[in-house]
């Protein structure tokens, strides 16, 4: 699920910025590497909001400061969060999973207050376009890990990060899935 999710914000930003600084090596002895630099490259549809430049992708702090502290520009940044399962009673659940879509922009040291207004301005506008999109998404191809009635339900806050030297906008998302995990299926399975 957590390579589906980086697959599907990988459509967002500008093609040169989503693998850069996310997969340097090129290649791994793990299958899924090549699999999933090869869907990215061979994705239909990308650069759907092209002013977003970069990718990040990820939990640790540490490493998305390691990673903003290498780059230029505004960024789109995918924090997925804890899974909550909850039974239907008919021995599936339902999971809902806390999903944080910051798209923000880095400024210099030197920024003043109306570079940063034009920066929250300018991040706001790229946020909506991503929201938008993920609406439209859920709704004419129905993606597996958020029902429609999760995309109604959301919230954006601003994203202010002196230690990161950015500022943005955040789309805090509850995605409500049967599922999503595919616990039900593989307990049947170990029953036989």
């Amino acid at each position: 699920m957590l390579l589906d999710l980086f697959e599907y914000f990988a459509k967002f930003p500008a093609t040169a910025g989503v693998t850069k600084g996310i997969a340097n090596k090129g290649e791994s002895s793990m299958e899924e590497y090549a699999t999933v630099l090869k869907a990215i490259k061979e994705m239909p549809e990308k650069e759907l909001v092209p002013e977003i430049e970069n990718y990040v992708y990820g939990q640790s702090f540490d490493e998305l400061k390691q990673r903003i502290d290498k780059l230029t520009g505004s960024f789109l940044f995918v924090d997925y969060g804890e899974v909550d399962m909850q039974s239907d009673g008919r021995r599936s659940f339902q999971c809902t999973q806390r999903i944080a879509v910051t798209v923000a922009m880095k400024l210099s040291a030197h920024a003043d207050m109306l570079e940063r207004v034009i920066a929250n301005d300018r991040t706001l506008q790229m946020l909506s376009k991503v929201h938008a999109r993920i609406m439209a998404d859920v709704e004419t191809e129905g993606l597996y890990w958020m029902d429609r009635e999760s995309i109604t339900t959301c919230e954006i806050i601003p994203f202010v990060s002196a230690e990161l030297q950015s500022y943005g906008w955040t789309l805090m998302l509850s995605a409500t899935g049967a599922d999503i995990l595919d616990v039900h299926r593989l307990s049947r399975q170990m029953v036989r």
